[in-house]
């Protein structure tokens, strides 16, 4: 069964194994655009061997392990990445984390000196990337360096960690930043109503789907935050409702890291 799922014309899916992990590919005349890819090296060379057309840019919504794998196997492609993502691509620290987590992943790593970034971008702002024309806004929450890309003419909004239907919100961050998040992808999609939301683990949604999504995480997220605003404790976080994504353990200690985190934020008492 073929794993490329085509999403427009111009548009095609394609989902890592491991995750559901997001592999997004653009066509425009002789060029190829990717959107963190990954995961497997054997997955990455099935998309760059999908067409003759090289891989001339990719982008990077954010410097985690399972988003720039591929950065080092496309040695001669320009990346472009948040300030943030591009100063974790160089200190090293994506490198370390590959190493650690695609290990316990059971999954290779290859090319890892060749990891770099070219193009630095300090959201919101206008990008150009080859021939593609993108708006870049600030996604944090999830992490520090997280970039919403929108690509009009290409009618995709390109958000990386945020608003996948397998798992609940994650702000490995900042729970704040996160609802400042999700606050700002319900106003782009309600202006812009994109033909796809391309989120980092699972399918790409509707815009219906995508804000319906959306307003559940933001319930959630603003009662994490009401929860620690009250003082609260941590280990009390069975008190909030979870939004249901599959009900695997991941989403359990997804939950437990978010109000641990809310709360030392806010203050309340958090277990040692």
């Amino acid at each position: 069964m073929p794993r490329a799922v085509s999403l427009t014309p111009t548009a095609t899916w394609w989902p890592s194994t491991l995750y559901q992990t997001t592999t997004l590919e653009l066509r425009r005349g002789t060029e190829r655009l990717l959107v963190d890819p990954g995961i497997s090296p054997w997955e990455i060379d099935e998309v760059v061997l999908a067409a003759a057309d090289p891989v001339t840019q990719v982008l990077v919504t954010h410097a985690d392990w399972d988003h720039v794998m591929g950065l080092g196997v496309l040695a001669d492609a320009q990346v472009t990445a948040s300030a943030g993502a591009a100063e974790r691509i160089r200190s090293g620290d994506a490198r370390a984390s590959i190493e650690k987590e695609s290990v316990e992943a059971y999954v290779p790593y290859v090319a890892l000196d060749a990891l770099h970034c070219d193009q630095q971008v300090d959201p919101p702002a206008e990008v150009t990337l080859g021939p593609w024309s993108a708006v870049c806004r600030a996604g944090r929450g999830h992490t520090d360096d997280g970039l919403l890309t929108l690509f009009p003419e290409e009618r995709v909004l390109v958000i990386g960690d945020y608003l996948s239907e397998l798992e609940i919100p994650f702000a490995h961050s900042s729970v704040a930043d996160y609802g400042q998040t999700l606050h700002t992808l319900i106003g782009v999609i309600e202006r812009e109503r994109p033909e796809f939301v391309v989120v980092g683990h699972g399918p790409p949604h509707t815009s219906d789907r995508a804000l319906q999504i959306a307003d559940e995480d933001l319930d959630y997220v603003e009662a994490v935050l009401a929860f620690a605003q009250a003082g609260c404790p941590a280990d009390q976080a069975e008190r909030i409702a979870v939004p249901f994504r599959g009900g695997g353990p991941y989403d359990r200690v997804a939950h437990g890291a978010n109000v641990k985190l809310a709360c030392e934020a806010a203050g309340a008492p958090v277990p040692a």
